[in-house]
């Protein structure tokens, strides 16, 4: 038996933000983001370094606490 068969994936129309607002994201959504992460570090793609990252949040924290 081909399990293909019995669980087939059809196609979906790209999703938008106003679409997700009220539902959780599926299993299969959650796997498929984590997968093209896998390939995106695979690639060798180079995104912004975590460290950089929360650096900068930290400073926009400061600077938002300051100003209320």
């Amino acid at each position: 038996m081909n399990p293909d068969k019995l669980n087939p994936t059809l196609p979906q129309a790209p999703r938008t933000l106003e679409e997700d607002d009220d539902r959780e994201p599926t299993k299969e959504e959650i796997m498929e983001d984590i997968r093209q992460g896998l390939r995106d570090v695979m690639a060798g793609y180079r995104g912004q370094d975590a460290m950089e990252f929360l650096d900068e949040l930290e400073r926009e924290a400061m600077v938002d606490a300051e100003n209320s």
